[in-house]
């Protein structure tokens, strides 16, 4: 283990010790469980309900993992998107997992929340996932690697090998938009719903960022310090994407994505009710 994580550094094992990993672990399964029973009991074949079911109590997962990258902080602050994801859930197909990932390996990428400087195996896996996404038709990907890269130049004073990484990214971008420019879509619409939901987006992600102020935490190792500037860039960026996307697909965009989205909502809702309590 210790010799893949210091290959990998993006990873965050969980430590069920604590009682709120165990709690997001019940509480993921036991969405699969009853939602797999459901899809069950109303003929949806085996395999589908498997699928589908599978994929609801990962997105609920990830949504967690998201919010903890969102709010390092508040470990309770991740917990209050989960029903908004469980009712989506009831409504909506399974999200893209693949995206969800990219989503929050990126945040660790820039917030260093696993304590340990990201390694070159961890901006290639990255810029991999950024080439699948954009295989799988979200472009976003690897436009914001490039954006993160930079950023993590500028903010890393000792160690800058990883901006070699820009010109990779940079390459697959103008690789995948030589051969697969067709199938790009640069046709943005605003509908009333599409900018509400951009709108409070943008809201939660300032009310967030001024509630927490510095508040930061260590992380899983003390190699590197907590840097409030790199969890502000991250939760930037997180949103930034989801925009971007929704700007170019509307409603379908949050489809794919609204575990994340609902991460930063559930933090925002959070510190809500933290000052509601207070006064």
């Amino acid at each position: 283990m210790k010799e893949v994580k210091s290959f990998i550094t993006l990873g965050r094992p969980i430590d069920l010790s604590y009682p709120t990993n165990r709690l997001i672990v019940f509480v993921s399964l036991t969405l699969f469980a009853l939602y797999f029973a459901y899809l069950l009991l109303t003929a949806v074949p085996a395999a589908e309900a498997l699928s589908t079911a599978f994929g609801a109590g990962i997105a609920l997962f990830l949504c967690w993992a998201i919010g903890r990258e969102v709010d390092p902080a508040y470990e309770w602050s991740a917990f209050f998107a989960l029903p908004l994801v469980l009712a989506a859930a009831l409504y909506y197909d399974s999200p893209d997992l693949l995206s969800l990932l990219f989503i929050l390996l990126t945040m660790r990428f820039l917030n260093r929340s696993p304590g340990l400087r990201a390694t070159v195996f961890d901006a290639l896996m990255l810029v991999l996932l950024g080439i699948a996404l954009y295989n799988n038709g979200v472009y976003t990907g690897l436009p914001l690697l490039l954006v993160c890269f930079a950023a993590d130049y500028i903010l890393e004073p000792v160690i800058r090998k990883l901006f070699i990484f820009i010109l990779p990214a940079f390459a697959a971008l103008a690789f995948s938009v030589y051969f697969f420019n067709d199938h790009l879509s640069y046709n943005i619409s605003i509908s009333i719903p599409t900018g509400l939901f951009i709108f409070l987006l943008v809201i939660f992600l300032i009310y967030v960022i001024i509630a927490t102020g510095k508040d930061i935490l260590s992380g899983d190792s003390t190699e590197i310090q907590p840097d409030i500037r790199r969890i502000n860039l991250a939760r930037f960026c997180v949103v930034l994407f989801i925009i971007i996307e929704v700007l170019q697909k509307g409603e379908s965009a949050f489809v794919l994505f609204y575990p994340a989205a609902f991460a930063i909502a559930g933090a925002g809702l959070y510190h809500i009710f933290q000052n509601i309590q207070i006064h």
